[in-house]
């Protein structure tokens, strides 16, 4: 027993290293400052200048392992190791000053945005421009997968309840403090500093199915972590669909719309788990439906994780999962190669409740159970970067926002020019009758016609212009239920990008399968006739974000290489 506990320690030495947290005992491994220079970035570098006014935040939490502020305060080392590498890929990485700097680029340049986006009813939700106080993982899966044992791995405290049956139903937000509170989900969604008031959209159910643990000690000290409840299917009905009401085209059997809440997550978070486990390898509808509708287009920070490996006894049995978990998979993801699948597993406790890699049921292989401890420390490494993400995660965010609000506001333009044409068409049709009209009755006048000839023409005349105007609604209103169409809004689209349909291009064949609905959506609550029409200035300077700012944003976010400027 004490030659496992020595094993145990050493590799819990090894995984802080290489993770490059603080020991849990506290105490540095030896040379690791020296060499690494650990300091995690302030809540301030995370947000840039959205945060910077916030200086009586209750988020202001965040505490500085020993030594680490002599290391953040150098100017030698701001910008990597002291060669100008970034300790392995030879490469300078951003300071913290530069990448404070992005960040508050990218804040300006999305609030720039957003008025236009409010005139034409975009497709950026409110406040989508506005960033959580610290960087985040979120995870999602099905239930007694293993996120919570996972979360309080990752910790190093038990902080979430696991157990084989569901044992939550809230999203919890964990997050770094100097002392333990709690804090129940409307507390949580209104806090203005925090960053989740955009959950409110949502609905009662959902904020009360929320909550917030600050706790201290954690050896995340520099991002939060999100769990969610665990993903089971409903009871189906005989058509197989599960059984709950429908609001808006959104299933909503937990009282809300969970799939609309996953993707608010995902969309914010820097990285993101997909957690599936042995006994449920990707069976559950649910899970699947959340991977295909909620968590499409983000493969760049989506990690998908076969969690309790080490639970099976036989070669076979394993096989069989994976196999399955894979056939699964296939059907939800509309590509000939599927994205890595991490097969890992998680410490149990032995007799003497210390942390341990041995199965409780079988003692794996040694290096079938050493190649499962590398894929969890490659997991945790991916975890431990959320806070590096940010940077990319939030240039990305602006890149995709601007591209869905430049599309949206090119092909609705092209839409209410073309409405408009048939309007002044028929405006004009109608004024020239009116005209010709009254010019007969002026000459009749003018003459000497008799005055029964001239009121006929006048009378004639003011019934022949209100039927046509009558007759011109009628057709325009056809019209715009025409031009609101699917298929006449995908004419608008090829029609405004000639060349990226010629080429095929599939970027923007998917950023128009995301534009397209709520763009007809929101012409068609406006109405054609009093749709805001669209400067060239307007487009001009949205082309000009994602031509000259993204690339220069780019450029100073990534580190240097060969071929780099």
């Amino acid at each position: 027993m004490m030659r496992y506990r020595g094993v145990v320690a050493a590799s819990t030495r090894k995984l802080c290293a290489r993770a490059a947290i603080p020991h849990p005992r506290g105490v540095p491994r030896a040379g690791a400052l020296s060499s690494t220079s650990y300091a995690p970035p302030p809540s301030s570098l995370l947000l840039g200048s959205d945060y910077n006014n916030r200086q009586s935040s209750t988020w202001n939490w965040s505490k500085q392992p020993a030594g680490a502020s002599s290391v953040a305060t150098d100017d030698k080392n701001e910008g990597g190791t002291k060669d100008g590498g970034d300790g392995g890929n030879g490469g300078r990485v951003p300071s913290q000053s530069e990448q404070q700097s992005i960040l508050s680029q990218c804040a300006d340049l999305h609030s720039s945005i957003m008025p236009l986006n409010s005139s034409l009813g975009g497709p950026l939700a409110k406040n989508s421009d506005r960033g959580t106080s610290l960087p985040f993982v979120f995870l999602v899966g099905n239930h007694s997968s293993g996120k919570s044992s996972f979360v309080n791995y990752v910790v190093g405290r038990k902080i979430q309840t696991a157990g084989v049956a569901p044992t939550d139903d809230c999203f919890t937000v964990i997050a770094p403090g100097p002392r333990d509170v709690d804090q129940d989900g409307p507390a949580l969604v209104g806090d203005p500093d925090v960053g989740f008031e955009g959950l409110r959209q949502f609905g009662p159910t959902l904020v009360h199915h929320a909550q917030l643990k600050v706790r201290e000690g954690l050896r995340n000290e520099d991002f939060m972590i999100i769990d969610s409840p665990g993903m089971i299917d409903s009871p189906v009905s005989s058509g197989g669909m599960s059984a709950g009401h429908y609001e808006g085209g959104n299933l909503m059997d937990r009282g809300y719309d969970f799939q609309g809440v996953v993707r608010w997550f995902a969309e914010r978070a820097d990285v993101v788990l997909l957690f599936f486990d042995p006994d449920k390898p990707g069976t559950t509808g649910e899970t699947l439906s959340i991977l295909l509708h909620s968590l499409g287009g983000m493969d760049h920070k989506l990690l998908i994780v076969l969690n309790k490996a080490d639970q099976f006894k036989k070669i076979h049995d394993f096989a069989r999962a994976y196999g399955s978990l894979c056939w699964n998979l296939s059907k939800v993801i509309p590509r000939k190669d599927l994205p890595r699948i991490y097969t890992m597993c998680l410490p149990v406790k032995n007799e003497d409740n210390a942390a341990s890699d041995i199965s409780t049921t079988e003692a794996l292989d040694q290096r079938a159970l050493a190649d499962l401890q590398q894929t969890r420390d490659d997991v945790l490494a991916e975890v431990m970067k959320a806070p590096k993400r940010r940077v990319d995660n939030v240039i990305t965010n602006l890149h995709d926002s601007v591209h869905l609000l430049l599309m949206h506001a090119v092909v609705a333009e092209d839409v209410r020019s073309r409405y408009s044409k048939r309007l002044w068409e028929n405006r004009i049709q109608e004024v020239s009758s009116g005209l010709l009209g009254m010019g007969l009755a002026g000459l009749g006048i003018h003459f000497g016609v008799p005055p029964q000839f001239t009121g006929g023409v006048v009378a004639a005349t003011v019934l022949g212009v209100g039927g046509m105007h009558w007759f011109n609604s009628s057709r325009l209103k056809d019209a715009e239920e025409q031009l609101l169409t699917s298929e006449e809004l995908s004419a608008s689209f090829q029609r405004t990008h000639p060349q990226e349909v010629s080429e095929a291009d599939e970027f923007y064949a998917s950023v128009w399968a995301r534009v397209r609905d709520p763009l007809r959506l929101s012409m068609w609550r406006a109405g054609l006739a009093d749709y805001p029409a669209v400067k060239k200035g307007e487009t001009k300077e949205l082309q000009r974000i994602l031509d000259a700012e993204i690339p220069k944003l780019r450029r100073l976010a990534s580190p240097s290489h060969h071929g780099s400027t």
